[in-house]
């Protein structure tokens, strides 16, 4: 009886990430409460996040699948918000 082999996670953070759980565009939407196109821009080009295209398309559309990693929308959303330290808007 063989067995299946079993997959072997490495120390590398890049590599973990594989393991992830990833969100699309429209889940993060709705729990960040913005448009799926909004979280498009966001993500669309920051580091980290899967991008599925087809290249090699007839029409002048282009159609993409992002995969966006847990640790990614973390860093985004403590990049956009206001909560950071040192981003403290004084009294008055």
């Amino acid at each position: 009886m063989a067995t299946a082999p079993k997959l072997v996670q490495s120390p590398n953070r890049e590599s973990s990430r594989m393991y992830e759980r990833h969100y699309s565009p429209a889940e993060l939407a709705e729990l960040w409460s913005l448009s799926s196109d909004t979280v498009r821009r966001m993500f669309e080009n920051e580091s980290g996040v899967l991008v599925f295209e087809n290249p090699v398309r007839s029409s002048s559309r282009r159609f993409r699948t992002l995969g966006i990693p847990e640790s990614v929308a973390q860093r985004v959303y403590s990049r956009f918000s206001n909560h950071g330290v040192g981003s403290r808007i004084p009294c008055r």
